[in-house]
C-alpha cells in the first residue's frame, strides 16, 4: 500500500509539473493568447477585435493586462464601437486545457463607447455572429487546423466611461458618463447589473437582472429598474420587465415598460436640446410585442397633469391629459382638458388604433374623430390618416378664442374646411412652414362674428383660404370696422425659386402698435392706422424682401398721437414736446421700387404744428433723404422753415434747407390755413381716394403764445 501511495504521489507531482509547465508556457505566449481572444470575440459577435499590447503574468496569480483594445462598429468605415485604454482580468488556468479562456474580475478603465444606428437600420448594438462554414462531405483539410476557443467572463466592472449615441433615423444624439458599472455572474443564468451614470448635475442608476448575456440563450429575461435624480433629489422612476425570445435571431418581444416624472422640465438635465415644457405628473405605461426591427405597441396608457403649451399656442395650457389604448385593435382614446387664456377648452375623441398608428403601414388607414370643445360649442375633425394619403374634414364653431395681444381676440369663430396630404409620414418628421405648405392641400371658409385687436374692432369678418402646391391665399378678406367696409388679400407662394409675398388692402384698419412691431420700429405713434395699396416682395430673408419690395402704400391716422422721441429725431433735439403730442391727422403715401421707398407725401397736423415733406428711404440701410417743412401756428399767423434730414433712421442728421427762392431762413406771417381743409387733402392723398373717418374738431385754446415761442426756439427759428 505504501508503495502504491508513493507511486501515485509521484505521478501526481509529475502531472502537476507537466501541466503547470504547459500552462506557464501557454500564458507567457501573449501573441498566442491575443490571437485566440480576437478570434473568439469575432466568432461570438461578428465584429473585429484588435489589441494593441497584451501582457500575461503567472505570479502571484495568473492575470492579463490588455492596452488599446478596440471593437469595430457596424460600419467598418465608421468609428469603433468600443475603445478601451486598459483592461485587466484574472485568468483561470484549468479551463485552458478545454480550449476555453475564462476571465474573472475583469476591470475596464476609461472606455469610450459609441452607439450608432445608421439610416439603413444597422446598429452598433445589434451583433450578428458569422455563420459556421459549410462542411465538405469527404474532403480532407489541406492546411493547418485552427481549433476553436471560447471566451467566458464571470464578473465585469467599468469605471470612467464615456458613452456617445447617434441615431440617423430619428436624428437624435447625445452623450453621458458612466461613473461605475458592475455586472456579476455573467457566466450564469441571471447576471446582476448595477450601473451609475451622470449628465452634468443629473445622475441615473440602472439595476436589476437579465438572462444569460454571454453567450445569449434562447430567451433573454429582463427585470430592470431605473431611477433619475438631479442635485441629489429624485426626479423620476422607470422599469422594464419581460422577455426577448430568440435574442440572437428573430428577437420576439414580450415587454412591459413604465415610468413617471413629477416635473417634465427636470428631464432637460438629461436631454438639454429637448426643451421640454413645464409639465407635471407625467406617467407612461406600455407593453411591446412584435419582433426584429419592427416592435409593436400592444397597449398604451398616458397620464399628465398641467402642461404649459404656450410656446406652440399662445396662452394655452393643458390641465389634464388621458390617452388610452388597452389593446392594439382598440381605438386610441384621447381626453384633454385645458385653457386658452381664461377660456376652458377640451379635446375628446379617438384617433385610429395602435396597430394602425405604430408603425403606420403604407396601406393602413386610421380613422380620426376628434372634437375641440368650448362650453356648449365644438369644432369637429373627422377623416382618415395614412402614410400615403390623409384626408380630414373640419367643421364647427367656437364661442371665443384669445391668444394674447400679439393676435386678435375672436368671438363666434366658425370654420368649414377640408385638408389633404399625400405626405403624412414626411410631415410627422418635418413640420417647418415650408414643409407644411408644400405637403398640404387645403380649402376652407372662416367666419368670425366679432374681432378685437388692441382696441380696434371688426365685425362680420370672413375669408376664403386655399392652400395647394406651396401657395397659400386668403382671398378675399372681408370685414366691417370703423364704419367702413374693409377688403384685403394676402398670398404667400413658395412654389417658385424664391418665396413671394403679395398683399393688398382697400382699405383696412389696424392697431398702430401692431404695424410698428411688424416694421421693427419703436412704437412712437399711437392710434389706428388705415392702410390702402398693394405691395409684393420675394426672397428668403428680410434683406432680400427689402430689395425686391414693389408697389404702393398709403397710411393715415386720425385723432392719434406722436411721441416726442420721433419729433426730436426728425426735427431736431430741442423740440419742446414731452410724452405724446396729440395729432388731428397723419398721412403718408409711398412708392416702392429697387430697394427704395419713394415718399411722395408725408404730413401731420396738430393744434400748433403742421408738417409736410417728401423724400426717399433706402430700405436696406434705412438711410434718409427727406425734405421737411414744419409750420408753427401763432394764433392767426405762423412761422415756417425748410429742413433737410439725412443719415440713418435711428440717428438722423437735421440741417436747414434752402427755400424755393434759394435762400435759407424762416418765414413769419400768414395764416396756418383751414385745419379741416388741410387734413382733408392730406388724408385723401394717403387713402388713394378711399373713404375714411374725419378727425374730431376740437375748440382751440387762447393765449398759447408762450408755448408757441418755446416751440420756435426748439426748432431753431429764434435764437
Amino acid at each position: 500500500m505504501r508503495l502504491k501511495w508513493k507511486i501515485g504521489l509521484l505521478a501526481g507531482a509529475v502531472a502537476i509539473a507537466v501541466g503547470g509547465g504547459t500552462i506557464f508556457s501557454a500564458t507567457q505566449d501573449a501573441t498566442w493568447l491575443k490571437t485566440r481572444l480576437c478570434d473568439a470575440v469575432e466568432q461570438g459577435t461578428g465584429r473585429h477585435l484588435s489589441i494593441g499590447a497584451l501582457h500575461v503574468w503567472v505570479l502571484p496569480f495568473p492575470w492579463v493586462e490588455a492596452q488599446d483594445v478596440r471593437l469595430s462598429g457596424v460600419d467598418n468605415a465608421g468609428p469603433d464601437a468600443l475603445v478601451v485604454p486598459q483592461v485587466r482580468a484574472r485568468l483561470a488556468l484549468m479551463p485552458l486545457f478545454s480550449h476555453r479562456i475564462a476571465l474573472r474580475d475583469v476591470s475596464v478603465v476609461g472606455p469610450q463607447l459609441t452607439l450608432r444606428r445608421l439610416a439603413d437600420g444597422r446598429a452598433d448594438w445589434l451583433l450578428t455572429p458569422p455563420s459556421p462554414p459549410e462542411q465538405a462531405g469527404a474532403s480532407t483539410p489541406s492546411g493547418p487546423v485552427h481549433m476553436h476557443w471560447n471566451v467566458g467572463v464571470t464578473d465585469l466592472s467599468i469605471s470612467q466611461a464615456q458613452v456617445t449615441w447617434e441615431d440617423a433615423q430619428t436624428h437624435h444624439s447625445g452623450t453621458f458618463a458612466l461613473n461605475r458599472a458592475t455586472v456579476r455572474g455573467l457566466d450564469g443564468t441571471a447576471p446582476d447589473l448595477d450601473i451609475q451614470g451622470q449628465k452634468g448635475s443629473a445622475s441615473f442608476t440602472l439595476s436589476g437582472q437579465t438572462g444569460p448575456l454571454w453567450p445569449l440563450g434562447a430567451q433573454l429575461p429582463l427585470q430592470l429598474r431605473l431611477s433619475l435624480s438631479n442635485g441629489g433629489h429624485s426626479i423620476g422612476l422607470a422599469h422594464l420587465d419581460g422577455v426577448i425570445n430568440a435574442p440572437r435571431a428573430e428577437r420576439v418581444y414580450a415587454l412591459h415598460l413604465g415610468g413617471s416624472v413629477g416635473q417634465m422640465q427636470d428631464l432637460n438635465a438629461f436631454f438639454p436640446h429637448a426643451s421640454l415644457p413645464d409639465g407635471q405628473n407625467l406617467s407612461v405605461d406600455l407593453s411591446v410585442g412584435g419582433s426584429g426591427d419592427a416592435p409593436q405597441l400592444q397597449s398604451l396608457h398616458v397620464r399628465a397633469g398641467r402642461v404649459d403649451v404656450g410656446r406652440w399656442l399662445p396662452q394655452a395650457a393643458l390641465a389634464r391629459v388621458v390617452v388610452d389604448a388597452p389593446t392594439p385593435t382598440d381605438p386610441l382614446s384621447v381626453h384633454v382638458e385645458g385653457q386658452l387664456g381664461d377660456q376652458p377648452i377640451g379635446i375628446n375623441g379617438t384617433a385610429g388604433t395602435l396597430a394602425q398608428l405604430v408603425p403606420m403601414q403604407p396601406q393602413a388607414e386610421a380613422p380620426v374623430d376628434l372634437a375641440l370643445t368650448q362650453g356648449g360649442s365644438s369644432m369637429q375633425v373627422k377623416g382618415v390618416l395614412s402614410t400615403t394619403h390623409s384626408a380630414l374634414d373640419v367643421q364647427g364653431r367656437l364661442e371665443h378664442l384669445s391668444f394674447g395681444q400679439q393676435w386678435p381676440d375672436a368671438t363666434g369663430l366658425a370654420v368649414t374646411g377640408h385638408v389633404e396630404s399625400g405626405k403624412t409620414q414626411f410631415l410627422y418628421k418635418n413640420h417647418g412652414l415650408a414643409d407644411v405648405l408644400n405637403a398640404l392641400a387645403l380649402t376652407g371658409d372662416v367666419q368670425v362674428q366679432a374681432m378685437n385687436w388692441q382696441g380696434v374692432a371688426w365685425s362680420q369678418v370672413q375669408t376664403h383660404v386655399v392652400l395647394g402646391n406651396g401657395r397659400l391665399a386668403l382671398d378675399p378678406i372681408h370685414a366691417v370696422g370703423n364704419g367702413q367696409q374693409q377688403v384685403a388679400r394676402l398670398v404667400y407662394d413658395i412654389s417658385g425659386p424664391q418665396p413671394v409675398v403679395e398683399a393688398s388692402a382697400h382699405s383696412i384698419f389696424l392697431p398702430l402698435a401692431v404695424v410698428q412691431a411688424w416694421m421693427h420700429v419703436a412704437p412712437d405713434m399711437h392710434g389706428t392706422v388705415q392702410l390702402v395699396g398693394a405691395v409684393s416682395a420675394q426672397g428668403e430673408n428680410a434683406q432680400q424682401r427689402s430689395n425686391t419690395l414693389a408697389g404702393h402704400l398709403g397710411a393715415s391716422v386720425v385723432d392719434g398721437s406722436v411721441g416726442s422721441t420721433l419729433l426730436r429725431r426728425m426735427l431736431g433735439p430741442q423740440v419742446p414736446v414731452k410724452g405724446q403730442m396729440p395729432i388731428r391727422c397723419f398721412g403718408l403715401h409711398t412708392q416702392f421700387a429697387n430697394g427704395v421707398a419713394h415718399i411722395d407725401q408725408l404730413g401731420l397736423e396738430s393744434d400748433f404744428l403742421h408738417l409736410r415733406g417728401q423724400g426717399t428711404v433706402t430700405l436696406a440701410t434705412h438711410e434718409l433723404n427727406m425734405q421737411l417743412a414744419p409750420q408753427v401756428l401763432l394764433g392767426g399767423a405762423s412761422a415756417s422753415s425748410s429742413l433737410h434730414v439725412t443719415g440713418a433712421w435711428n440717428n438722423p442728421q437735421v440741417s436747414m434747407a434752402a427755400a424755393g427762392d434759394g435762400r435759407f431762413g424762416i418765414t413769419i406771417g400768414g395764416g396756418g390755413g383751414d385745419d379741416a381743409t388741410s387734413c382733408t387733402a392730406l388724408l385723401a392723398a394717403a387713402r388713394e381716394g378711399a373713404d375714411g373717418p374725419a378727425p374730431t374738431t376740437v375748440a382751440k385754446k387762447a393765449s398759447r403764445e408762450e408755448k408757441i415761442m418755446n416751440m420756435l426756439h426748439g426748432l431753431g427759428l429764434f435764437r
